[in-house]
């Protein structure tokens, strides 16, 4: 099926490289909303202006088939335990697809058992999703637009070479593809240390990417710090929370999500179980060391719905049956061993900013 390209005009920017973005931070030299990128004829059905990165098309460049090897593999050693990974099971394989790999290259598209998936993060919201890249039966091979939207990523087709959209729209915004949406596949971000203890077999992202990348280094300098308001395209943003604090957020259908400030969860402990709602019953599972991390399963077996409390050893247990289960979502004992919780494919974790601007109406946990 052939589409119609947006075609994109590029007003002004700042290349998304490590030393630019560290120099426009440091001397407020940034974009504004009044400047950025427009589709022409309307071509994006956004209520803002689409904003420029300055990177040209590709300027960041999306993997596509990287090598994926084990955790003892020399091409991982790139990473230490604390360093962050979005995880994915697919058929019960695992695989980590790190940060630093997508502070780089923001989108991996790959392979699981001969399924196609395709990782995004974007360094400047701090979201992470994956999605089943397909729309109206066709695959789509996802790139790196250059192009941003309240400061995140925006995505395009690199096989049609139509602009999607941004990526936390989820559905997609712009031109042929307006309207269509590529379904969310379930992720979780944590520590690498934490994902492997949890997936001991689990493959990841080497860093023999065919391209020469500092994969140990942030190329952002201080901007994902917890305290540090700076944006590189300034934004109209809640100030209610620290602007760059994590959250887990939960996606509704009609925008009346729920988001999990770290921050509030923490107040429960280190370690925490929430029991939520939303259309379907699931459950929150939150661990503080290591960065912290929060994880939703839908909380149903057979039919039947589960209560979670924290249990010692690291471990949580169901109400109904006392069976305990790990952070990853599998029993370990109880009449429920050996089965594990499905991960809610519309959680996922990103910046307090960024998640109030695409979900202004969702409410959020209060661990007070």
């Amino acid at each position: 099926m052939a589409r119609p390209k947006a075609q994109v005009t590029i007003v002004m920017g700042c290349v998304l490289a490590s030393a630019c973005v560290s120099d426009a931070l440091s001397h407020g030299d940034l974009p504004t909303e009044a400047d950025g990128v427009e589709a022409d004829g309307g071509a994006c059905a956004l209520d803002e202006r689409l904003l420029a990165s300055a990177a040209p098309l590709e300027g960041i460049p999306a993997l596509t088939l990287p090598a994926i090897v084990a955790a003892d593999d020399p091409r991982a050693q790139y990473l230490d335990p604390t360093s962050r990974v979005l995880g994915v099971v697919v058929d019960g394989q695992a695989r980590a697809y790190p940060h630093n790999i997508l502070w780089w290259h923001e989108i991996v598209n790959d392979t699981i058992g001969g399924e196609w998936i395709s990782v995004t993060f974007c360094p400047l919201t701090g979201s992470g999703l994956a999605f089943d890249p397909h729309v109206a039966g066709e695959r789509l091979e996802l790139g790196v637009s250059g192009l941003l939207f309240a400061n995140n990523l925006v995505l395009y087709d690199r096989l049609s070479r139509d602009v999607y959209g941004p990526q936390l729209a989820v559905e997609g915004k712009c031109h042929g593809f307006r309207g269509q949406e590529m379904t969310l596949r379930g992720v979780q971000e944590m520590s690498w240390g934490r994902w492997l203890a949890l997936h001991p077999n689990t493959k990841v992202v080497g860093d023999r990417t065919g391209f020469s990348r500092a994969y140990e280094v942030y190329p952002y300098g201080s901007y994902d710090r917890v305290g540090n308001n700076e944006l590189l395209v300034r934004m109209s943003t809640d100030r209610t929370r620290p602007m760059k604090e994590r959250v887990l957020a939960v996606r509704g259908e009609e925008g009346d999500g729920r988001g999990y400030p770290f921050g509030e969860l923490r107040l429960l402990g280190d370690r925490a179980a929430v029991n939520e709602f939303l259309g379907v019953p699931y459950a929150v599972f939150y661990e503080a060391d290591d960065g912290g991390a929060a994880v939703a399963y839908a909380a149903t077996v057979d039919g039947t719905p589960l209560l979670f409390e924290v249990a010692p050893g690291g471990l949580y247990r169901d109400l109904e049956t006392g069976s305990l289960w790990t952070f990853g979502g599998e029993a370990v004992s109880g009449t429920l061993a050996g089965r594990r919780l499905a991960p809610l494919a519309n959680a996922y974790v990103l910046f307090w900013f960024a998640w109030r601007h695409f979900e202004p109406r969702a409410s959020w946990f209060s661990g007070g």
